[in-house]
């Protein structure tokens, strides 16, 4: 693999990190609006409207170029879109108890590591090679850098709260505890969805570019059902939630349309940096492009979410302790980056790796 297309992937992810780790910062400049109304909104264009739109613009004939693809892969995809639509919801009540930071490292760690390594299981043929040992060096370095993270946030509660009592220092614990299951709870979710992707990407996009399709629609689509999996359970949420707190009126309130903007750019952010991937990974290109991608993809979701808890104020007053070891868990990060992005040169030749796509036993390799 020649080095612009190491390099190439690993900028797009940064990018695709980058503004995923954004996302949420919007609904800061909102006014008005109760959360669920907030969560309601960034649904409709972040799970249903861009993906549906963005896949149509991209290739209008996508769904028929797919059509003769074995009924589990689409089954699977959207039963995977369903239950990390259901983890978000956990992820929301995380990110009010934990923060930005820590709910995204717990979450996103855990989709890191399923994504990294869980393929390997189907793919057994590639254990015990370099590839597959750099791959969980990788997983290795995240984990610990996770642990540090999360160390530096219980430090930082601590020296936050020197001054107040125990009561209410021990409610604050409870408090973060349950933040961090409900961030655990969203991180089996995150496995959920980069799984069913990188299981039935290869043979999806490969139907699709059989039939026509280009690298980009072709490596969406999977992630396009997904996301319409995932829209049900939030859009039924969040509406029924709002119309429990009488909120939904303030959808059309005088001066929504800003919040709508804002609304819309969440959207961009979630869906947009999931492009962005596609594209890396197609870049990448073999049926283990996604077990590249989506660790570059999280690690740089979780610096930026880490940038932004930095701009929001997270860590004023966390003390020296607690800044040394999230300083350690960023070194780690990059040092993760370094062994993934090396890696994408290991990959196994695409010939070699085989997905089954019927009960009957037949095979496809995707075309990249």
């Amino acid at each position: 693999m020649s080095l612009q297309y190491v390099l190439l992937p690993i900028i797009l992810c940064i990018v695709a990190g980058f503004i995923n780790g954004s996302y949420v910062t919007p609904s800061k400049w909102m006014k008005g609006w109760n959360d669920e109304v907030v969560w309601l909104s960034y649904t409709l264009f972040g799970f249903i409207l861009l993906p549906v739109l963005s896949v149509f613009a991209l290739d209008p004939e996508i769904f028929t170029q797919i059509s003769q693809v074995p009924r589990h892969y689409i089954e699977l995809v959207l039963v995977g879109g369903v239950l990390w639509g259901i983890s978000q919801l956990f992820f929301v009540l995380a990110l009010k108890r934990t923060g930005l930071a820590v709910s995204f490292v717990v979450n996103i760690s855990m989709g890191t590591a399923g994504g990294a390594l869980l393929p390997l299981l189907w793919n057994q043929s590639l254990l015990g090679t370099k590839y597959a040992y750099l791959q969980l060096l990788g997983a290795v370095i995240f984990v610990v850098a996770v642990i540090t993270t999360i160390l530096a946030g219980e430090a930082r509660r601590a020296c936050q709260e020197t001054h107040q009592e125990n009561s209410q220092a021990n409610s604050s614990v409870l408090y973060m505890i349950l933040g961090v299951f409900f961030a655990i709870l969203s991180g089996l979710g995150s496995i959920i969805q980069g799984n069913s992707y990188t299981y039935a990407n290869p043979t999806l996009s490969h139907a699709a570019i059989e039939n026509g399709a280009t690298l980009l629609p072709a490596n969406t689509i999977a992630f396009t059902l997904i996301f319409v999996g995932a829209f049900l359970p939030n859009v039924i949420y969040f509406a029924c939630l709002a119309y429990r707190r009488k909120s939904l009126s303030s959808l059309l309130q005088k001066g929504a349309a800003t919040n709508w903007f804002y609304a819309l750019l969440m959207g961009v952010g979630a869906w947009g940096s999931v492009l962005l991937f596609c594209q890396a990974q197609a870049l990448i290109g073999g049926a283990l492009a996604p077990t590249i991608a989506w660790p570059l993809f999280m690690i740089f979701i979780v610096l930026t979410a880490n940038f932004w808890s930095f701009v929001h104020g997270e860590w004023k007053g966390a003390g020296a302790k607690a800044k040394k070891l999230i300083t350690s868990s960023l070194v780690l990060f990059i040092a993760a980056v370094i062994v993934f992005g090396v890696n994408s040169i290991n990959k196994p030749d695409q010939h070699a790796v085989v997905a089954k796509t019927s009960s009957a036993g037949q095979v496809t390799q995707q075309t990249s």
